[in-house]
């Protein structure tokens, strides 16, 4: 049988543009000049295929195409019958942060707030500065609005740190940037490109102090309603209740061969970074505007979008040159082009979009599994970027490789992550230095907040048990697994709750502090996912 892939969170990936190595030597091409519905009954055929080996249940899409503009829905928005069509409502994820870096450019170009004089230099606690505080001084002080746009501030990911409640109501963005103080940083500033959605959070309070507004309310207003993006929404409960339909996300649980439901998500105190949800025939309208360079943006903000800012790596990638990041976008070249593009995943979504200025060309889709979305997306794609340009088949670049390899090398159990965290551990292994009766109890990180940790069953071991904690009070859901291995060495299993498959599953080293009463004073454990970097330990403290 041949293996079907998961999904995995979105928390895990933002999957922009390919970064491995192994670029094709390049050959500049002028796309063909006659516009032509791309959606034929063949493609059509192949793009079914492709979505039932990635297990993925629908998607849209369209093409832009000098000014034409082409969509297509394919397979299920919703089981049991409803289809995916170019008016589906899906989540934008990742996408969002173009629309938050645009409606900053417009508001800096527009010259309004006074706060905003020396431009993309401003450093952010000048504007926010009882909120924005990191644990180095210097970069508390001295971090602009264009690192933080550009992923150089030095600060990791910490996905799993957002709340989605706090002390009992929604949390909001200014919650998340207060929470900053708290989170450690492992890079110097200005030295790494390092995606963090928090710092998309913190330019999105940025907006809303500035503009005293809900931040949705000024994209509606600058970018949205100027381009007659009427489909285009910035809270769940409005794209729930909008006449298009809202595809349900979906994981595909290998157990039993079939699809299973995910519940929505509202990303209230995450919208900054990956907030809005759209079609693609409204983002079809916003593709056109950067292709044309036309309003609500002046040439200047234009010019602002496209500019690259930070190398994204140091490495040619797949059929592209050096990427660079700027406002939202990964810049890089395809046999003579300019291509932006930037990925976006959610718990159960996936999009793309994707834009060659010069050939006056995009295409943009949205499905509904996280990554193997992202997955199809990019092999869909790039089939038609490259139908665009006539490339002989014999010279073309196919993702599909690459992502078998990446979801294959991602996909680890608990005895593989032993072996690797633990590959002296002592045989046969040691007890644990205190009873797991000690270790449970409530304890509590400023950043990450507060976990109650309790014995329960091993799932895979008779009259063994584990010690839990469940958090659902974050923003992607999850529960901590923490596993004795010998002695004083523990692995945690991250597990998200939303979509548990296999894919979803973060590992690393974990330790007890033992107190001079016997039981655990506090618990430490390595956040991040090893493959994709360490974002260093987080400590918690006993506090019951």
């Amino acid at each position: 049988m041949t293996r079907l892939y998961p999904t995995i969170p979105a928390a895990l990936t933002a999957l922009l543009a390919a970064v491995v190595s192994g670029a094709n030597e390049q050959k500049t091409l002028s796309p063909s000049l006659d516009s032509k519905n791309p959606f034929t009954d063949d493609f059509g055929e192949w793009a079914a295929g492709v979505l039932d080996h990635w297990k993925v249940p629908g998607l849209a899409i369209a093409v832009i195409d000098g000014k034409d503009v082409f969509a297509e829905g394919y397979g299920i928005a919703t089981f049991p019958d409803t289809p995916a069509t170019p008016e589906t409502l899906w989540y934008g994820a990742s996408t969002t942060k173009a629309f938050v870096d645009a409606a900053l450019a417009q508001l800096i170009n527009n010259g309004t707030f006074a706060e905003l004089s020396k431009g993309w230099s401003t450093p952010i606690s000048s504007i926010i500065r009882d909120d924005f505080v990191l644990q180095d001084e210097w970069a508390t002080n001295h971090i602009t609005l264009d690192d933080a746009a550009s992923h150089r501030t030095g600060m990791t990911r910490h996905d799993k740190s957002t709340h989605r409640i706090i002390n009992g109501r929604q949390a909001r963005l200014r919650d998340a940037v207060r929470q900053l103080r708290h989170l450690p940083m492992l890079l110097e500033p200005r030295t790494q490109w390092s995606y963090c959605n928090l710092m998309y959070i913190t330019l999105g309070h940025v907006v809303e102090t500035l503009t005293a507004k809900p931040l949705g309310d000024t994209l509606k207003e600058l970018i949205w309603d100027p381009l007659g993006m009427h489909a285009t929404y910035f809270d769940l409960k409005d794209a729930q209740n909008a006449p298009e339909h809202l595809a349900r996300g979906y994981y595909w649980d290998e157990d039993d061969n079939s699809y299973k439901e995910v519940r929505f998500m509202d990303v209230t105190e995450t919208s900054a970074a990956g907030g809005v949800l759209s079609n693609v025939l409204d983002y079809a309208k916003w593709v056109k505007c950067l292709l044309y360079e036309t309003a609500p943006f002046p040439q200047e903000v234009h010019q602002d979008i496209q500019a690259p800012r930070v190398l994204a790596a140091t490495h040619p990638s797949n059929a592209y040159d050096i990427p660079t990041y700027g406002l939202g976008w990964i810049r890089s070249t395809f046999r003579g082009h300019v291509v932006y593009e930037h990925d976006g995943g959610m718990h159960a979504y996936g999009a793309k979009v994707l834009w060659l200025p010069g050939a006056k060309y995009g295409v943009v889709s949205f499905a509904n599994t996280a990554v193997t979305s992202n997955a199809v997306a990019e092999i869909l794609a790039w089939r038609l970027m490259q139908d665009k340009f006539d490339i002989a088949q014999d010279e073309r670049w196919d993702p599909t490789p690459r992502w078998e390899k990446m979801l294959n090398e991602a996909t680890t159990n608990l005895e593989e992550a032993i072996k690797e965290l633990y590959p002296d551990v002592a045989d046969p292994p040691l007890p644990p230095i205190t009873k797991f009766s000690q270790m449970t109890g409530t304890y509590r990180h400023a950043g990450y907040g507060t976990l109650t940790l309790q014995e329960a069953p091993h799932p895979g071991k008779i009259n063994a048990t584990i010690l839990l904690a469940n958090r659902e009070d974050m923003t992607w859901p999850y529960v901590l697994k923490f596993y004795h291995v010998s002695a004083e060495s523990w692995v945690l299993q991250l597990v998200t709750t939303d979509a548990p498959i296999p894919l979803g599953t973060e590992y690393g080293r974990a330790w007890f502090q033992i107190g001079a009463d016997g039981r655990a004073a506090s618990v430490e454990y390595e956040v991040g996912n090893a493959r994709e970097g360490r974002e260093g330990t987080i400590k918690y403290l006993r506090e019951a």
